[in-house]
Protein backbone atom coordinates (compact mmCIF):
# COMPACT_ATOMS: atom_id res chain seq x y z
CA UNK A 1 0.00 0.00 0.00
CA UNK A 2 0.98 3.28 -0.38
CA UNK A 3 0.10 4.89 2.53
CA UNK A 4 -3.31 3.01 2.94
CA UNK A 5 -4.74 4.74 0.12
CA UNK A 6 -3.43 3.21 -3.40
CA UNK A 7 -1.98 0.24 -3.96
CA UNK A 8 1.18 -0.68 -6.08
CA UNK A 9 -0.72 -2.57 -8.73
CA UNK A 10 -3.21 0.31 -9.06
CA UNK A 11 -0.63 3.26 -9.58
CA UNK A 12 0.78 1.09 -12.19
CA UNK A 13 -1.95 0.62 -13.86
CA UNK A 14 -3.16 4.32 -13.96
CA UNK A 15 0.20 5.12 -16.17
CA UNK A 16 0.14 8.44 -14.58
CA UNK A 17 -3.15 9.60 -16.61
CA UNK A 18 -3.82 12.65 -14.55
CA UNK A 19 0.17 13.90 -14.62
CA UNK A 20 0.45 13.27 -18.33
CA UNK A 21 -2.63 15.28 -18.85
CA UNK A 22 -1.54 18.20 -17.13
CA UNK A 23 1.92 18.24 -19.07
CA UNK A 24 -0.07 18.28 -22.21
CA UNK A 25 -1.89 21.18 -20.52
CA UNK A 26 1.23 23.05 -19.41
CA UNK A 27 2.84 22.24 -23.17
CA UNK A 28 0.10 24.74 -24.85
CA UNK A 29 1.95 27.70 -23.18
CA UNK A 30 3.91 29.41 -25.79
CA UNK A 31 7.65 29.34 -24.93
CA UNK A 32 9.07 32.96 -25.14
CA UNK A 33 12.50 31.07 -26.64
CA UNK A 34 12.00 31.94 -30.30
CA UNK A 35 14.20 29.35 -31.94
CA UNK A 36 12.97 25.46 -30.78
CA UNK A 37 16.01 23.75 -32.34
CA UNK A 38 17.97 25.25 -29.50
CA UNK A 39 15.73 24.90 -26.74
CA UNK A 40 17.25 22.77 -24.11
CA UNK A 41 14.61 22.95 -21.10
CA UNK A 42 11.33 22.44 -22.55
CA UNK A 43 8.76 24.94 -21.11
CA UNK A 44 5.77 22.31 -20.07
CA UNK A 45 8.28 20.16 -18.24
CA UNK A 46 10.50 22.91 -16.58
CA UNK A 47 6.90 23.96 -15.01
CA UNK A 48 5.82 20.50 -14.10
CA UNK A 49 8.96 19.48 -12.34
CA UNK A 50 8.47 22.97 -10.18
CA UNK A 51 5.01 21.99 -9.56
CA UNK A 52 6.43 18.52 -8.11
CA UNK A 53 9.28 20.21 -6.49
CA UNK A 54 6.08 22.39 -4.66
CA UNK A 55 4.58 18.99 -3.78
CA UNK A 56 7.88 18.16 -1.64
CA UNK A 57 8.61 21.43 -0.27
CA UNK A 58 11.25 22.90 -2.16
CA UNK A 59 9.90 26.22 -2.60
CA UNK A 60 12.81 28.35 -3.43
CA UNK A 61 14.54 28.52 -6.81
CA UNK A 62 17.50 27.64 -5.43
CA UNK A 63 16.06 25.15 -3.81
CA UNK A 64 13.49 23.61 -6.93
CA UNK A 65 16.78 23.73 -9.08
CA UNK A 66 18.98 21.53 -6.51
CA UNK A 67 16.28 18.97 -6.47
CA UNK A 68 15.69 19.20 -10.73
CA UNK A 69 19.65 18.49 -10.56
CA UNK A 70 19.19 15.67 -7.97
CA UNK A 71 16.30 13.93 -9.96
CA UNK A 72 17.42 14.19 -13.47
CA UNK A 73 17.42 10.33 -13.66
CA UNK A 74 14.05 10.16 -11.57
CA UNK A 75 12.13 7.13 -12.99
CA UNK A 76 8.44 8.73 -11.69
CA UNK A 77 9.61 11.85 -13.60
CA UNK A 78 10.74 9.54 -16.98
CA UNK A 79 8.15 7.61 -17.11
CA UNK A 80 5.32 10.96 -17.04
CA UNK A 81 7.85 12.50 -20.04
CA UNK A 82 8.59 9.64 -21.55
CA UNK A 83 12.00 10.24 -22.04
CA UNK A 84 15.03 8.62 -20.70
CA UNK A 85 16.87 11.69 -19.94
CA UNK A 86 15.52 14.80 -17.94
CA UNK A 87 17.64 17.96 -18.49
CA UNK A 88 17.89 20.41 -15.76
CA UNK A 89 18.17 24.28 -15.52
CA UNK A 90 20.27 26.34 -13.70
CA UNK A 91 19.26 28.64 -11.13
CA UNK A 92 19.52 31.82 -12.86
CA UNK A 93 17.52 29.96 -16.14
CA UNK A 94 14.90 28.68 -14.08
CA UNK A 95 14.69 32.68 -12.69
CA UNK A 96 14.42 33.81 -16.39
CA UNK A 97 11.73 31.18 -17.22
CA UNK A 98 9.47 31.84 -14.82
CA UNK A 99 9.84 35.64 -15.39
CA UNK A 100 9.05 35.21 -19.27
CA UNK A 101 5.96 32.62 -18.49
CA UNK A 102 3.09 34.17 -20.40
CA UNK A 103 1.38 34.29 -16.98
CA UNK A 104 -2.44 34.66 -18.83
CA UNK A 105 -2.27 30.92 -20.25
CA UNK A 106 -0.70 29.54 -17.02
CA UNK A 107 -3.86 30.92 -15.66
CA UNK A 108 -5.72 29.27 -18.12
CA UNK A 109 -4.50 26.15 -17.34
CA UNK A 110 -4.67 26.11 -13.72
CA UNK A 111 -8.65 27.10 -14.25
CA UNK A 112 -9.07 24.67 -16.36
CA UNK A 113 -7.30 21.70 -14.00
CA UNK A 114 -9.49 22.67 -11.27
CA UNK A 115 -12.77 23.39 -12.91
CA UNK A 116 -14.20 20.43 -12.44
CA UNK A 117 -13.30 19.91 -8.32
CA UNK A 118 -15.08 23.35 -8.50
CA UNK A 119 -19.22 24.13 -8.00
CA UNK A 120 -18.99 28.22 -7.34
CA UNK A 121 -21.94 28.36 -5.83
CA UNK A 122 -20.33 30.48 -3.13
CA UNK A 123 -17.27 32.09 -3.61
CA UNK A 124 -14.78 34.16 -1.13
CA UNK A 125 -12.44 36.81 -2.80
CA UNK A 126 -9.52 38.15 -1.28
CA UNK A 127 -6.28 39.92 -2.16
CA UNK A 128 -2.45 38.69 -0.84
CA UNK A 129 0.17 40.97 -1.22
CA UNK A 130 3.62 38.80 -3.04
CA UNK A 131 6.13 40.18 0.13
CA UNK A 132 8.72 38.41 -1.60
CA UNK A 133 8.21 40.72 -4.82
CA UNK A 134 9.14 44.15 -2.38
CA UNK A 135 11.44 46.17 -4.83
CA UNK A 136 14.19 46.92 -2.50
CA UNK A 137 16.81 45.04 -4.35
CA UNK A 138 17.97 45.26 -8.05
CA UNK A 139 14.94 46.15 -9.37
CA UNK A 140 13.83 49.19 -7.90
CA UNK A 141 11.63 50.32 -10.55
CA UNK A 142 8.95 47.55 -10.39
CA UNK A 143 6.03 47.71 -7.85
CA UNK A 144 5.13 45.75 -5.81
CA UNK A 145 3.18 42.84 -6.55
CA UNK A 146 0.12 41.29 -5.39
CA UNK A 147 -2.64 38.28 -6.19
CA UNK A 148 -6.35 38.70 -5.57
CA UNK A 149 -7.40 34.50 -4.84
CA UNK A 150 -10.54 33.74 -5.91
CA UNK A 151 -11.54 30.09 -3.76
CA UNK A 152 -14.47 28.06 -3.75
CA UNK A 153 -15.90 28.03 -0.50
CA UNK A 154 -16.73 24.52 -0.24
CA UNK A 155 -13.67 22.70 -1.97
CA UNK A 156 -11.54 25.42 -0.02
CA UNK A 157 -9.45 25.95 -3.39
CA UNK A 158 -8.59 28.52 -4.60
CA UNK A 159 -9.69 28.26 -8.81
CA UNK A 160 -9.08 31.80 -10.08
CA UNK A 161 -6.49 34.23 -9.44
CA UNK A 162 -6.12 38.19 -11.06
CA UNK A 163 -2.55 39.53 -10.95
CA UNK A 164 -1.88 43.11 -10.47
CA UNK A 165 0.56 45.66 -8.88
CA UNK A 166 -0.43 46.21 -5.29
CA UNK A 167 -2.46 49.38 -4.39
CA UNK A 168 -5.85 49.26 -2.98
CA UNK A 169 -7.35 50.67 -6.50
CA UNK A 170 -5.82 47.84 -8.42
CA UNK A 171 -7.45 45.30 -6.37
CA UNK A 172 -10.97 47.10 -6.80
CA UNK A 173 -10.05 47.16 -10.81
CA UNK A 174 -8.91 43.34 -10.74
CA UNK A 175 -12.47 42.40 -9.16
CA UNK A 176 -14.02 44.40 -11.35
CA UNK A 177 -12.13 42.66 -14.69
CA UNK A 178 -12.64 39.49 -12.80
CA UNK A 179 -17.04 40.05 -13.15
CA UNK A 180 -16.63 39.64 -16.61
CA UNK A 181 -14.56 36.32 -16.53
CA UNK A 182 -17.41 33.61 -17.23
CA UNK A 183 -15.56 30.83 -15.69
CA UNK A 184 -15.28 32.70 -12.58
CA UNK A 185 -19.00 34.44 -11.99
CA UNK A 186 -21.41 32.91 -14.37
CA UNK A 187 -24.33 31.18 -12.56
CA UNK A 188 -27.55 33.39 -11.20
CA UNK A 189 -27.57 32.79 -7.17
CA UNK A 190 -23.97 32.36 -6.98
CA UNK A 191 -22.75 34.23 -3.01
CA UNK A 192 -20.23 36.07 -2.78
CA UNK A 193 -18.14 37.52 0.43
CA UNK A 194 -15.79 40.16 0.01
CA UNK A 195 -13.68 41.90 2.39
CA UNK A 196 -14.35 45.95 3.01
CA UNK A 197 -11.87 47.05 0.76
CA UNK A 198 -14.23 45.33 -1.86
CA UNK A 199 -17.27 47.16 -0.61
CA UNK A 200 -17.67 49.30 -3.66
CA UNK A 201 -21.49 50.98 -5.28
CA UNK A 202 -19.91 49.82 -8.81
CA UNK A 203 -19.12 45.90 -7.65
CA UNK A 204 -22.10 45.11 -5.37
CA UNK A 205 -24.65 46.71 -7.91
CA UNK A 206 -23.57 44.96 -10.54
CA UNK A 207 -23.47 41.33 -8.45
CA UNK A 208 -27.04 42.57 -7.86
CA UNK A 209 -27.81 43.81 -11.09
CA UNK A 210 -27.01 39.61 -12.30
CA UNK A 211 -29.20 38.45 -9.89
CA UNK A 212 -26.37 36.98 -7.68
CA UNK A 213 -25.79 37.66 -3.63
CA UNK A 214 -23.32 39.23 -1.65
CA UNK A 215 -22.26 39.72 1.61
CA UNK A 216 -20.38 42.65 2.00
CA UNK A 217 -17.99 43.90 5.41
CA UNK A 218 -18.20 47.63 6.09
CA UNK A 219 -14.95 48.59 8.31
CA UNK A 220 -14.87 52.01 10.59
CA UNK A 221 -12.71 53.28 7.60
CA UNK A 222 -16.39 53.61 5.55
CA UNK A 223 -17.23 55.57 8.13
CA UNK A 224 -20.84 57.11 7.14
CA UNK A 225 -21.86 53.79 5.44
CA UNK A 226 -21.45 52.19 8.90
CA UNK A 227 -22.74 54.78 10.87
CA UNK A 228 -25.92 55.08 8.88
CA UNK A 229 -26.07 50.66 9.33
CA UNK A 230 -25.48 51.29 13.01
CA UNK A 231 -27.91 54.17 12.88
CA UNK A 232 -30.63 51.45 11.24
CA UNK A 233 -29.80 48.58 13.35
CA UNK A 234 -30.43 51.08 16.43
CA UNK A 235 -33.95 51.50 15.21
CA UNK A 236 -35.05 47.66 15.50
CA UNK A 237 -36.05 47.02 18.90
CA UNK A 238 -34.75 43.59 18.51
CA UNK A 239 -32.73 41.22 15.63
CA UNK A 240 -34.81 39.52 13.47
CA UNK A 241 -33.04 36.56 14.35
CA UNK A 242 -29.90 35.40 16.20
CA UNK A 243 -26.80 32.50 15.92
CA UNK A 244 -24.82 32.32 19.34
CA UNK A 245 -21.33 29.88 18.83
CA UNK A 246 -19.07 28.92 21.37
CA UNK A 247 -16.06 27.32 20.83
CA UNK A 248 -15.33 24.38 23.43
CA UNK A 249 -11.76 24.71 22.77
CA UNK A 250 -8.62 27.52 23.34
CA UNK A 251 -8.23 29.52 20.19
CA UNK A 252 -6.84 32.52 19.46
CA UNK A 253 -3.82 32.59 21.19
CA UNK A 254 -5.14 30.67 24.11
CA UNK A 255 -8.39 32.17 24.14
CA UNK A 256 -12.05 30.70 24.13
CA UNK A 257 -14.25 32.62 21.21
CA UNK A 258 -17.93 33.50 21.64
CA UNK A 259 -19.47 34.47 18.47
CA UNK A 260 -23.07 35.70 18.49
CA UNK A 261 -24.95 37.21 15.10
CA UNK A 262 -27.77 39.55 15.19
CA UNK A 263 -29.50 39.78 12.15
CA UNK A 264 -31.82 42.70 10.81
CA UNK A 265 -34.19 42.73 7.67
CA UNK A 266 -37.62 43.72 7.59
CA UNK A 267 -40.08 41.14 7.03
CA UNK A 268 -42.75 43.39 5.01
CA UNK A 269 -39.71 44.55 2.40
CA UNK A 270 -36.86 43.41 0.52
CA UNK A 271 -35.07 46.78 1.55
CA UNK A 272 -34.10 46.72 4.95
CA UNK A 273 -31.69 50.08 4.17
CA UNK A 274 -32.44 52.73 1.50
CA UNK A 275 -28.41 53.72 0.48
CA UNK A 276 -28.31 56.61 -2.43
CA UNK A 277 -25.13 54.38 -4.01
CA UNK A 278 -26.11 51.42 -2.95
CA UNK A 279 -29.21 49.11 -4.17
CA UNK A 280 -31.29 46.45 -2.69
CA UNK A 281 -29.58 46.12 0.99
CA UNK A 282 -31.57 43.56 2.00
CA UNK A 283 -30.45 42.30 5.65
CA UNK A 284 -27.74 44.13 7.84
CA UNK A 285 -25.65 41.99 10.03
CA UNK A 286 -24.00 42.68 13.34
CA UNK A 287 -21.10 40.09 14.25
CA UNK A 288 -20.24 40.31 18.23
CA UNK A 289 -16.66 38.26 18.96
CA UNK A 290 -15.85 37.32 22.43
CA UNK A 291 -12.39 36.42 23.19
CA UNK A 292 -12.06 35.07 27.10
CA UNK A 293 -8.65 34.28 28.10
CA UNK A 294 -9.31 31.09 31.01
CA UNK A 295 -5.84 32.13 33.07
CA UNK A 296 -6.53 36.57 33.52
CA UNK A 297 -9.89 35.77 33.44
CA UNK A 298 -10.05 39.24 31.02
CA UNK A 299 -11.95 39.01 27.86
CA UNK A 300 -12.00 41.19 24.50
CA UNK A 301 -14.59 42.67 22.65
CA UNK A 302 -14.98 43.24 18.69
CA UNK A 303 -18.02 44.28 16.54
CA UNK A 304 -17.95 43.62 12.39
CA UNK A 305 -20.64 44.86 10.33
CA UNK A 306 -21.68 43.13 7.11
CA UNK A 307 -24.64 43.76 4.24
CA UNK A 308 -26.50 41.28 2.39
CA UNK A 309 -28.37 41.44 -0.57
CA UNK A 310 -30.45 38.85 -0.09
CA UNK A 311 -31.94 37.12 3.00
CA UNK A 312 -31.49 33.42 5.01
CA UNK A 313 -31.66 32.69 8.72
CA UNK A 314 -28.45 34.11 11.38
CA UNK A 315 -27.04 31.05 11.25
CA UNK A 316 -26.84 30.17 7.91
CA UNK A 317 -25.03 33.71 7.48
CA UNK A 318 -22.60 32.89 10.51
CA UNK A 319 -21.49 29.99 8.43
CA UNK A 320 -20.88 32.09 5.10
CA UNK A 321 -19.14 34.71 6.93
CA UNK A 322 -16.71 32.07 8.75
CA UNK A 323 -16.23 30.25 5.63
CA UNK A 324 -14.91 33.48 3.98
CA UNK A 325 -12.04 32.91 6.11
CA UNK A 326 -11.10 29.90 4.43
CA UNK A 327 -9.43 32.22 2.16
CA UNK A 328 -7.24 33.78 5.05
CA UNK A 329 -6.59 29.80 5.85
CA UNK A 330 -5.09 29.54 2.15
CA UNK A 331 -3.20 32.77 2.65
CA UNK A 332 -1.94 31.29 6.05
CA UNK A 333 -1.08 28.06 3.87
CA UNK A 334 0.86 29.78 1.19
CA UNK A 335 2.72 31.14 3.68
CA UNK A 336 3.43 28.34 6.22
CA UNK A 337 3.59 25.56 3.34
CA UNK A 338 4.62 27.34 0.58
CA UNK A 339 6.93 30.25 1.94
CA UNK A 340 4.92 32.66 -0.56
CA UNK A 341 6.32 35.66 1.62
CA UNK A 342 9.78 34.38 2.34
CA UNK A 343 10.43 33.57 -1.71
CA UNK A 344 12.03 36.56 -3.20
CA UNK A 345 11.32 37.30 -6.79
CA UNK A 346 11.57 41.02 -7.00
CA UNK A 347 11.02 40.61 -10.93
CA UNK A 348 7.83 39.10 -12.45
CA UNK A 349 6.67 36.66 -9.66
CA UNK A 350 3.17 35.77 -10.81
CA UNK A 351 4.40 32.23 -12.12
CA UNK A 352 5.75 30.91 -9.34
CA UNK A 353 2.82 32.39 -7.38
CA UNK A 354 0.37 30.18 -9.86
CA UNK A 355 2.16 27.30 -9.39
CA UNK A 356 2.62 27.46 -5.91
CA UNK A 357 -1.60 27.32 -5.62
CA UNK A 358 -1.21 24.08 -8.20
CA UNK A 359 0.72 22.47 -5.20
CA UNK A 360 -1.70 23.74 -2.20
CA UNK A 361 -4.59 23.22 -3.91
CA UNK A 362 -3.47 19.27 -4.83
CA UNK A 363 -2.64 18.95 -1.11
CA UNK A 364 -6.25 20.66 0.32
CA UNK A 365 -8.45 17.86 -2.01
CA UNK A 366 -6.25 15.15 -0.74
CA UNK A 367 -6.78 16.72 2.84
CA UNK A 368 -11.00 17.53 1.76
CA UNK A 369 -11.02 13.61 0.71
CA UNK A 370 -9.12 12.52 3.82
CA UNK A 371 -9.29 14.54 6.64
CA UNK A 372 -10.58 12.15 9.06
CA UNK A 373 -8.76 8.94 7.85
CA UNK A 374 -5.81 7.51 8.84
CA UNK A 375 -3.81 7.23 5.83
CA UNK A 376 -0.49 8.70 6.47
CA UNK A 377 2.23 7.01 8.31
CA UNK A 378 1.76 9.22 10.87
CA UNK A 379 -1.98 8.67 11.22
CA UNK A 380 -2.68 12.59 10.70
CA UNK A 381 -4.16 13.81 7.45
CA UNK A 382 -3.40 17.57 7.90
CA UNK A 383 -1.94 20.11 5.56
CA UNK A 384 1.81 19.89 6.97
CA UNK A 385 1.50 16.01 7.27
CA UNK A 386 0.53 16.16 3.74
CA UNK A 387 3.32 18.07 2.60
CA UNK A 388 5.62 16.16 4.76
CA UNK A 389 4.61 12.30 3.42
CA UNK A 390 5.06 13.93 -0.04
CA UNK A 391 8.59 15.14 0.80
CA UNK A 392 9.79 11.47 1.31
CA UNK A 393 7.79 9.70 -1.13
CA UNK A 394 7.42 10.08 -4.66
CA UNK A 395 4.58 7.78 -5.32
CA UNK A 396 2.34 10.18 -3.19
CA UNK A 397 3.14 12.95 -4.83
CA UNK A 398 1.94 11.31 -8.12
CA UNK A 399 -1.18 10.63 -5.79
CA UNK A 400 -1.75 13.88 -5.43
CA UNK A 401 -1.42 14.60 -9.17
CA UNK A 402 -4.02 11.71 -9.88
CA UNK A 403 -6.20 13.41 -8.26
CA UNK A 404 -9.74 13.19 -10.10
CA UNK A 405 -13.50 15.10 -8.97
CA UNK A 406 -15.45 13.11 -7.06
Amino acid sequence: MIFGTISDKRFMMSKYTQAKALLASLKTIPDYRVDEGKIEYPLHEVLFMTIFALLKGYTTYKDIVSWMVYNHSNEVLMEIFETQKIKTPSKSTLHEIMINTDNNTLERVFRTHFAPFVKQEEIAVDGKWLNGSDANGQYVRAAHKAVLNILDKKSKIVFAHKLMDKTKKNEITALKEALDEEDIFSDEGQIFSFDAIQTQPEILNRIDAEKKHYIAKVKSNQQALQDKIVQTIEMFEEPIDTYIEESPELSHGKHYVKRELALFHTPSSHQVMYHERFNNIQSLIRMTKTLYNPKTKESETYIEYFMANFKTTAEDFHDKILAHWRVETYHYHLDMLMDEDDHIAYKEPFAIAILRSFALNLMQLFHNENKDKKVLPTGKTTMAEIRRTAHHNDRFVVELLEQTPS
